[in-house]
């Protein structure tokens, strides 16, 4: 009977008397799987609709004539002083500057279209094929609201410079091809994928100074997908760190420099930097070129101008402590990444129409696009974490962030795109300088001499201000001298009328137009010395 009342006693276990221990792991692991669902890539529709909102944007920069401005007397590339293609594929050329870039050039010149046109136009689709190329990055990366970050670099204010003024297009290529060069390290399944990343890398490295730092972003692109940086995952950068040194030394080597000692550098990059910070952040203050202030710059002694710099430190350690969780990984690799790729950036100094030193936006658009993805990523993730609220939150907030944004860059746009309204903002921000009040009013009198711009006086003012800076230029002076007439500021109009008829030999017109004042007023023998210079000038 022992073994029948052992048979009853070890009764088989069914799934009832196993109860489900509900602990902290399955609980913790279903709330997991419930708020970090896989990301899923974008699709067509999410490229189509970057696509046209980039478009549209920048679309009323197609109504300007500007390209390659007359009025700007700095060389933003050596395409303005090259005569034949040939001279962009010289051994020295390509040493020293962006052969694809300045065949670009070349190649657009044939397009039966007005130059402008096919300036603008190239510019555009080469920024929505960056845009294009960085959220398919940032989706290889699996990263939170990929498309969000896209659509803000796509329509992000400072962008414009690069689009729309001559000469900055080799950004434009530089980050087209760094983007490249990421995906295909970061894919890195076969042979083909290395031989691609090899050859967008070298490319790279000879098209923009600031690519050379591309094989320790790719290292940060790596440890964040990762969690370390064995020697098998970082074979790959070894022939790319190589081949920066190398095309680095040969490219830049003999290139000129900034002449200023260290501690002036240090407050010029720190001044570019600040200036970078804000107009990626709070990009309000809006121009194609801003008003650099030297004393500001160098207010500071070396030791204090490292301040900006230093801001970054509390980031990277709070980031390196946490390592091994994703979000420390992420904030090293989009803060790495900007900063390494903005050092370029901030080492230059800008140039403004008249070669004045300035602020230029176009030195941080191939950082730019990181630190937009660092910013919108991290809110998209922290929003996806917290749950259907956050995701509330998000899609509300983001989306009046965009609209603002949207209607920023598309009011700045159409002022830039209006010629006249172009020169007159950069005579109020620049006031000292005179050319941008010549293209001012060339501009307008080019339109029929009408505009709701300038009224007579300010026309008066903004002629006066020419010449008193650039006495000599005489189709001004007789224009400021015709406005004197048609206001009736005949005292000053008989002066200017003296000094043309003494300077100079004017044409025929004129000196009947002189005549014809000069008896107005009752100088008769005024009135007929210049009709004598009529005689002497008509044809026998």
């Amino acid at each position: 009977m022992l073994g029948q009342t052992n048979i009853e006693t070890h009764a088989p276990r069914n799934a009832d008397l196993i109860k489900a221990q509900v602990g902290r792991g399955e609980h913790s692991h279903g709330r997991k799987h419930k708020h970090h669902k896989p990301i899923k890539p974008a699709g067509w529709l999410a490229y189509l609709v970057l696509i046209i909102v980039t478009i549209g944007v920048y679309a009323p920069i197609f109504k300007s004539p500007h390209v390659w401005s007359p009025y700007d007397q700095v060389e933003r590339s050596t395409f303005e002083s090259m005569e034949h293609l040939g001279e962009a594929w010289s051994i020295e050329s390509i040493r020293h500057d962006d052969p694809i870039t300045l065949t670009s050039y070349f190649l657009e010149q044939m397009i039966p279209l007005a130059p402008a046109t096919s300036h603008h136009a190239i510019n555009l689709l080469l920024h929505i094929t960056a845009v294009v190329l960085l959220m398919r990055l940032l989706d290889s990366l699996k990263l939170a609201a990929a498309f969000s970050a896209s659509l803000v670099f796509a329509i992000h204010p400072t962008i414009l410079q690069t689009i729309f003024w001559a000469g900055y297009r080799t950004e434009l290529i530089g980050l087209i091809l760094f983007l490249c060069a990421m995906t295909a390290g970061l894919r890195n399944r076969n042979i083909k994928d290395f031989l691609a990343l090899i050859t967008y890398s070298s490319v790279a490295y000879l098209i923009h100074p600031a690519n050379l730092l591309l094989p320790f972003t790719l290292g940060f692109a790596i440890f964040y997908t990762n969690k370390a940086l064995d020697v098998k995952n970082c074979n790959r950068l070894l022939p790319l760190i190589c081949l920066a040194i190398f095309i680095g030394v040969w490219t830049q080597s003999g290139q000129a420099g900034i002449d200023m000692n260290f501690s002036d550098r240090i407050s010029v990059a720190s001044g570019n930097l600040h200036f970078f910070l804000k107009q990626a952040l709070i990009p309000f203050e809006l121009s194609l070129f801003h008003p650099y202030s030297q004393s500001r710059a160098y207010n500071t002694g070396g030791q204090n101008s490292i301040l900006p710099f230093l801001l970054f430190i509390p980031f990277f350690a709070l980031a390196a402590y946490n390592y091994q969780k994703k979000w420390a990984r992420g904030v090293i690799l989009g803060l790495g990444t900007y900063l390494l790729l903005v050092l370029y950036g901030i080492s230059q100094i800008g140039s403004f129409i008249d070669g004045s030193q300035a602020y230029e936006d176009h030195f941080q658009y191939i950082a730019l696009p990181f630190l937009i993805a660092l910013v919108i990523c991290t809110a998209g993730g922290i929003a996806r974490t917290v749950g259907n609220g956050g995701k509330l939150l998000w899609y509300v907030g983001f989306s009046f962030f965009i609209i603002i944004q949207l209607a920023v860059t598309t009011t700045f746009t159409a002022s830039v795109s209006q010629p006249a309204q172009m020169w007159k903002d950069m005579a109020q921000q620049w006031p000292e300088t005179w050319l941008p009040k010549l293209a001012l009013i060339e501009t307008i009198q080019a339109d029929g001499g009408d505009s709701d711009l300038l009224s007579s006086k300010e026309m008066i003012d903004t002629l006066v201000n020419i010449l008193e800076k650039q006495p000599d230029r005489i189709e001004e002076r007789i224009l400021l001298t015709r406005i004197y007439v048609n206001e009736q500021q005949n005292n000053n109009a008989l002066t200017q009328y003296k000094r043309i008829l003494r300077e100079i030999n004017p044409s025929d017109e004129f000196l009947i137009e002189a005549a014809a004042f000069y008896d107005k007023l009752g100088f008769s023998w005024d009135a007929n010395k210049a009709r004598e210079r009529i005689t002497s000038n008509s044809p026998n």
